[in-house]
């Protein structure tokens, strides 16, 4: 028959066990949301009609084979501030994003709307030459003679948000549907806004590069009538 003592100690002794097990657990949890897959909403319109205003996404940053076609994570340019942030500052955002499963970010400002990761979609890889007329991309990859679409040449078909000016629109305004032959570097990628209309993406800020990028995107998983794989 145990003592009080004894019982008290037993009781102890599982509320311990119970909080280990609860650490790792949540340890274990972030770990695979940090490293490996994370959900990812997407707030704007910038990715419609294939990726939906309010639809969440699973992205894995673990997944580092890009390929024409792919929706990637694009990660946060760094506010004006971050620049001259501190050690502290930089242990602390790894910190919260960590154990929110990367779903908050300290230096995330909503005056600054590059400080937020984004979903675009990769049009032009290292090597390519490409040019734009009419919101559509075309694509000579290295050692290529001869351009064709990106709908052409991408394995897996998506669909995009064309803008037709009206008359004597002027082509100044917004982000450009047109612009000359570029050729990439070995570790760029272009990527734009599935929705050319009113997108911020390399026609504004120019190609990325593969540190540039956070994760590709796997599937939609919310609202469930929206499931697809990508």
């Amino acid at each position: 028959m145990q003592t009080p003592y004894q019982m008290k100690k037993a009781k102890q002794r599982r509320a311990f066990l119970v909080f280990l097990y609860a650490v790792f657990l949540f340890a274990f949890v972030n770990i695979i949301l940090s490293y490996f897959v994370f959900p990812v909403r997407q707030v704007s319109v910038s990715m419609i009609p294939d990726v939906l205003q309010e639809s969440v996404v699973m992205v894995s940053p673990a997944a580092k084979n890009y390929e024409r076609g792919n929706i990637v994570l694009l990660g946060r340019r760094a506010h004006p501030s971050e620049k001259k942030s501190s050690g502290i500052a930089r242990l602390s955002e790894v910190f919260v994003s960590f154990f929110t499963g990367r779903q908050v970010f300290l230096s995330e400002d909503s005056s600054f709307p590059g400080t937020k990761q984004k979903l675009r979609r990769v049009v032009g890889m290292p090597g390519d030459t490409i040019y734009m007329r009419d919101y559509v991309v075309y694509v000579r990859p290295a050692g290529e003679r001869h351009f064709l679409t990106e709908f052409e040449i991408t394995p897996k078909p998506y669909n995009v948000t064309f803008f037709t000016a009206p008359s004597g629109w002027d082509s100044s305004i917004g982000v450009k549907g047109s612009f000359d032959e570029i050729t990439l570097g070995s570790d760029e990628y272009f990527v734009l806004g599935d929705n050319r209309k009113s997108t911020d993406d390399s026609r504004l800020w120019g190609a990325v590069t593969k540190a540039d990028i956070d994760g590709k995107a796997l599937f939609c998983y919310l609202p469930f009538k929206n499931f697809k794989v990508y």
